[in-house]
């Protein structure tokens, strides 16, 4: 027979052993830490490993949401300065091309004399187109007294009286027969306007100004006076006449 002090220690060492089965089961093994984390590591963890750390290492075991864990934002573009310098010298470049066009457009202006052509006799005569102002058909004009025999007279133009040169008269030409184109070439004069009549009005050309010679020696006096130059164009040869002495009716 059992003594009952016996029976009391087997009995308090059997809850014991029941009660040690449950508290091992809920004691939690320690989690062990990645060996990225160990101390003494020499390289820096990169953005997918750091969001791998906060989700093993940083998890609440309570389920609530991972803390989350951000690359570093990338950092500012800085401009390149070989870039700026090349950028500065195709805005420098562009605008030499600019400049260039322009000068070579001024010294193609220069290097040309637009003539206004007409036909008086058998010869051809021209103007510089910047002394025109307009050509209109002949009309009839009123005679002015002891006027000389190269000035048809005078007519109005839009209310402005000026004077018309009949320039075969002018230039001592052999008269010519009237062939129904005749036009009255209206140019400046000083600060009014004068009418010269013409055969005909042909065309307006550009003449090279290197190209333009001085009066022929064989032209004397008058004559001489009312040639600016002798210019030529498609092989022919244009009078080029000075228009300032040619209306100075006190050249005779």
């Amino acid at each position: 027979m059992m003594d009952i002090a016996e029976i009391r220690k087997k009995a308090q060492r059997d809850r014991r052993q029941e009660g040690a089965a449950p508290a091992a089961e809920l004691r939690r093994e320690p989690r062990q830490e990645p060996d990225r984390l160990v101390a003494g590591a020499t390289s820096a963890p990169t953005a997918p490993e750091l969001q791998e750390l906060s989700d093993d290492v940083f998890a609440p075991d309570d389920g609530a949401l991972p803390v989350p864990v951000f690359a570093p934002a990338a950092a500012p573009s800085v401009l390149d300065p070989l870039a700026l310098i090349l950028q500065g010298r195709r805005a420098a470049l562009v605008e030499d091309l600019v400049s260039d066009t322009e000068t070579e457009s001024a010294r193609e202006t220069e290097a040309y004399l637009e003539v206004l052509c007409f036909r008086v006799a058998d010869e051809t005569y021209g103007i510089d187109i910047m002394e025109l102002k307009e050509i209109i058909k002949p009309r009839e004009t009123t005679e002015v007294p002891h006027a000389p025999p190269f000035v048809a007279g005078v007519l109005s133009l839009r209310g402005i009286i000026i004077p018309v040169f009949i320039l075969r008269e002018r230039l001592g030409l052999a008269e010519a027969v009237a062939r129904g184109k005749e036009r009255i070439v209206v140019v400046k004069h000083g600060e009014g306007l004068c009418g010269l009549l013409v055969d005909e009005v042909t065309q307006v050309v550009k003449v090279p100004a290197a190209t333009i010679e001085h009066p022929p020696a064989v032209l004397d006096g008058m004559d001489r006076e009312f040639v600016n130059g002798i210019g030529r164009h498609d092989g022919g040869i244009i009078i080029l006449l000075q228009l300032e002495k040619v209306l100075d009716s006190a050249l005779m």
